[in-house]
Order: C-alpha cells, then structure tokens, then sequence
C-alpha cells in the first residue's frame, strides 16, 4: 500500500511533498492590478504626447529660424504645453510606481503562501529595491522574476528554490525596455536640453520618439506579466495562511 507522504519529481526537478486537503485559496489583487495598468497605459500616453510637443516646438524653432511670423503667444503655449507635461510625466511616474509596487506587494505576499521557495529577496525590499542607488538598476526585476517564479503552476510547493525555475523573457523584455527609456530621458533633459539650437530640437524629437516607443514595450511587458501572475495564483490552494 502506497505511503500518502511519498515525494513526487515535479518538472521542475524539486523533490515535494503531498499537501493536505482544504486548504485556504489565494485570491490575486485584481483591483491593484486594474489600477497599475490604467496608470501604465497613461503613461505611454503622456510620452508619446511629449513626443508630440517636442515634434511641434522643433516645426516652431524652424519658423523662427527661417522668418516666419510667430508670434509672442505662440511661443508661450508651446512652453506651456512642455511644463504641463513635464510635471505630468513626474507626477504620473510617482504615482505609476506607488500602484504598481502595491500590486507587487500583494502579488509577492501570494506568492509565498503558494510556494516555500526562497526568494533571494526580503519582502521588504519590494519597496526598498527601487529606492538604493545602483542596486535598483538590477534589484526590481530579481524581486518580478521570483514573483513569477514562485507563481507559476510548474514550480512544486514545497521546492527550496526559485532559480531552477526560468524567469520567463517577458520578465527581462519589461526591465530592458524600461531601463532603456529612463537612459534616454535622462540624455534628454540633462544633455540635449543645454541650449535652444535647431539641431538641439531635432535631437529632442528623436529621443522622445525613442523614449515613447520603448515605454509603450515596457508597459505592455508589464501588463502581461502582471495578468499573468494574477492568472496563476486565481484560485489556487495556499500552504500556509
């Protein structure tokens, strides 16, 4: 007669142990993920809208330039539009953020009552990993991938670790792409912006461009990780409270 507490060899090559019956089951956070994603997708709307502006203020510099009549209020709305935009972008970043690390909160917290696998960062720093200069180039997306990780319905358990498990390519696809479009902000406002030439404007319209387009991949690797995730712990039985 077969011992009830034998192991079995998952495909993931962890040795694991049969749960017991009723237990409690883990409900994702539905509404923390509907709101990050509103704000993610806000956001690629404002950077393709600051890539817009700066289209438009390039076409503006060249009336200037080539004796165009532009008038004085011309000039105004236009740095306007690129102020209301600019505090847009900072307001909807910090906001974005603070949503998006409330979902992982929450996402990190079910993902340790489905899987004993160690995560090879404290629940702490789903916050604080954003927050360290240098170590928050890399530290966000270890804490993603061992979300995922210990979320997906391959990895046993009771398994001790989570690097066997594969991160998934959406995973360093999000991370890339965001990493790239904060680098290219950053040449944007600190070296691009330094003076108010043609060839200076021109060099704006392209790096907001490429900024929007790298931030529309980033929000739609974000999105799907997070659907996913949330898709993977629905209704799934927890091992611990």
């Amino acid at each position: 007669m077969p011992d009830p507490t034998d192991t079995e060899t998952p495909p993931h090559g962890f040795r694991t142990t049969r749960l017991p019956d009723d237990l409690p089951v883990v409900r994702p956070a539905k509404a923390a993920r509907y709101t990050a994603s509103l704000l993610v997708m806000a956001m690629v709307v404002i950077a393709a809208l600051v890539a817009w502006q700066s289209w438009r203020s390039l076409h503006l510099v060249r009336d200037i330039a080539a004796g165009a009549p532009v008038t004085a209020e011309q000039v105004g709305a236009a740095q306007s539009r690129a102020e209301l935009l600019a505090w847009a972008w900072l307001v909807g970043l910090g906001v974005t953020w603070v949503a998006f690390t409330w979902w992982l909160w929450r996402a990190r917290g079910n993902a340790e009552r489905l899987c004993a696998g160690r995560h090879r960062l404290a629940r702490g720093w789903v916050v604080g990993a954003w927050l360290v200069p240098v170590a928050n180039l890399w530290w966000p997306r270890v804490v993603v991938a061992d979300v995922r990780r210990a979320s997906h319905p391959d990895t046993p358990p009771q398994g001790r670790s989570l690097r066997e498990v594969k991160p998934g390519l959406v995973v360093d696809v999000w991370w890339a792409a965001l990493l790239a479009a904060n680098a290219v902000d950053l040449v944007a406002v600190f070296v691009l912006d330094a003076d108010s030439t043609e060839g200076t404007f021109r060099a704006l319209v392209v790096a907001n461009a490429l900024s929007a387009g790298l931030a529309g991949v980033a929000a739609v690797a974000a999105l799907w990780v997070m659907f996913r995730i949330d898709r993977w712990q629905t209704g799934r039985e927890a091992i611990r409270p």
